[in-house]
């Protein structure tokens, strides 16, 4: 007779086709598919756009498109006027409610913006900023600020803040919070909407810790050109430039000993040129040979002595200037111990640059080490320039100094060609007697016929007669391919561009020194205003690309 299964084997059964089932069946969503890469987006919002007569005690709802970084979101919230700490967030899913502890001032404009860098759960970002503004009065402000900024690695993280002059003597952005603020979309431009008439001065900070406040100097931050003065019939605009500053003077942080003939100097922030004598322990005292700032940034020095430096403790007595023309002074000691020098020197950098094409004829070619090095070896057969023909063009030192070497050729160079450096290694040395290399180093370039360069003319027009300095940039990295100062309003041509695709940036050189000035906070001084094609540059070979550039007006404040 056939016994009915125990329970024991039906709760082995059943466990097993459990766990069966939950190996192959998982909660979300089924695999496959395209990655999601669209950020989230508001949907909805309370009170509406533009909405006027709002009532002063309401709670402001924003409805997301899918479940987000609640996080981000708040972190990429912008309010104006600041409520500062008199605000509550309450979310229910999607929906993010903004509940004011206070009643809402009276006839006002009020704007709620969400930044560029709130995030969906998967890390995406909205990508561009949305803004909302209602009035609790009987019309909207609608006074406006435009801009972009350049040269930011990630122009989508940059803050924009607008103060209002009219209500203060004085701005300072370390302590004081904006009434106006938002971040730049991810091509560097931004634009203020439904802002109240007056005067503004704006700044663009790199705000990491989005405190709505200016840390230095670990933020980066940049003054605009101008104050400008908004106003319904008025459209303002303002550039920018992020660069390194601070509160307080340069200073030496540290100095650390790589060997007896070279001391690395750390600066508590970046210096543009800097300076140095050693006096030991007994009095003695040596010049500084050479020094030069690492890739990484004016922070970093490496400084040579001009003789070795004995073991024992060495005070180090710096100078220069900061970035921003700033004389500065300090001091520093260091211990040295007898550690003798065995690396080889290397090529900190040459020109021609290395597999570049250029396009206008060198008469000189450049070689720079990474310490310096002894002259007294070298003779001519120490560099052969070689023709892609194989025709071998000797080239002489025209001059030199501690760690650089200027070589003239013997003839000329012609465009079309393609050129290698050879250099003999083993008769470069540093000043200890390490050779750059057993064998010869070599570098290769190229110089662009002129068959393939295309010319840009133009006009500048403007109401603003001057010096202007135009650059014509890289369309994706914008990097720069050629420059050129010119007094405006006129004409202006720029010859021997690659055929390629540019933009053109215009700006104003007020100082005439052929380069952007970055202005300062404290004390505080403009930046140099300048502006981007809004039309792509498409340069051809043989032929010359015709454009006009406007420099556009602006009101600013007198």
């Amino acid at each position: 007779m056939k016994r009915a299964p125990s329970f024991r084997i039906w709760a082995a059964v059943i466990f097993g086709f459990s766990v069966l089932m939950g190996s192959c069946a998982k909660v979300g969503a089924p695999p496959g598919g395209p990655e999601d890469k669209i950020g989230p987006s508001v949907v909805d919002n309370y009170p509406v756009g533009n909405s006027v007569s709002v009532s002063r005690r309401m709670t402001a709802r924003l409805v997301f498109s899918e479940p987000v970084n609640k996080a981000s979101v708040e972190a990429a919230l912008f309010l104006s006027p600041e409520p500062r700490d008199r605000l509550r967030y309450r979310w229910r899913g999607e929906t993010l409610e903004l509940i004011y502890l206070d009643s809402l001032d009276q006839d006002r404009t009020y704007v709620i913006s969400v930044g560029s860098q709130a995030k969906d759960l998967r890390g995406n970002p909205i990508g561009t900023t949305f803004t909302v503004a209602f009035s609790t009065g009987t019309r909207i402000d609608h006074g406006s600020i435009s801009g972009w900024i350049a040269d930011a690695a990630s122009p989508q993280t940059v803050s924009l803040w607008a103060y209002r002059l009219n209500e203060i003597a004085a701005v300072d952005p370390c302590r004081m919070l904006a009434e106006y603020r938002l971040q730049a979309g991810a091509d560097g431009a931004f634009r203020f909407d439904y802002m109240k008439a007056g005067g503004y001065r704006v700044f663009a900070v790199l705000d990491r810790n989005l405190d709505g406040l200016w840390n230095p100097p670990a933020e980066w931050i940049a003054t605009p050109p101008w104050d400008v003065e908004v106003g319904d019939s008025l459209s303002p605009w303002v550039s920018f430039r992020l660069s390194e500053q601070d509160t307080v003077a340069a200073r030496i942080q540290s100095v650390k000993m790589i060997h007896q003939r070279q001391v690395d100097v750390r600066m508590n922030r970046s210096v543009a040129e800097f300076a140095a004598a050693f006096i030991s322990s007994t009095g003695d005292t040596l010049r500084m040979l050479d020094a030069y700032a690492d890739t990484s940034g004016g922070n970093l020095w490496h400084v040579f002595p001009s003789r070795i430096l004995e073991a024992g403790e060495w005070t180090v007595l710096g100078n220069g200037k900061d970035s921003f023309e700033s004389l500065w002074q300090d001091r520093d000691t260091v211990q040295i111990r007898e550690r003798a020098d065995t690396s080889r020197p290397r090529i900190w950098s040459v020109f021609p640059p290395d597999k570049a094409a250029i396009t206008a004829i060198p008469d000189s070619l450049f070689i720079e080490t990474d310490e310096p090095i002894r002259l007294d070896s070298l003779t001519q057969s120490s560099f052969i320039l070689m023709a892609a023909d194989t025709d071998s063009v000797f080239v002489n030192v025209e001059s030199s100094r501690v760690r650089s070497l200027v070589l003239k050729p013997d003839i000329p160079l012609q465009s079309g060609m393609r050129y290698q450096l050879l250099v003999d290694g083993k008769v470069i040395s540093d000043l200890s007697g390490n050779s750059l290399s057993d064998t010869s180093v070599f570098f290769r370039f190229s110089i662009l016929s002129e068959d393939s360069l295309g010319t840009l003319v133009g006009d500048l027009s403007t109401d603003a007669p001057g010096k202007y300095l135009l650059r014509v940039l890289e369309l994706r990295k914008h990097g720069e391919v050629s420059r050129k100062s010119i007094t405006a309003p006129g004409p202006f041509r720029m010859e021997k561009l690659p055929a390629g695709k540019y933009l053109l940036e215009t700006a104003a050189d007020a100082d005439g020194n052929d380069a952007y000035t970055f202005g300062r906070i404290f004390p505080f001084s403009f930046s140099e205003p300048f502006m981007l094609s809004a039309d792509t540059v498409s340069v051809r070979a043989r032929w010359e690309y015709e454009t006009r550039v406007q420099w556009q007006k602006n009101s600013k404040v007198q």
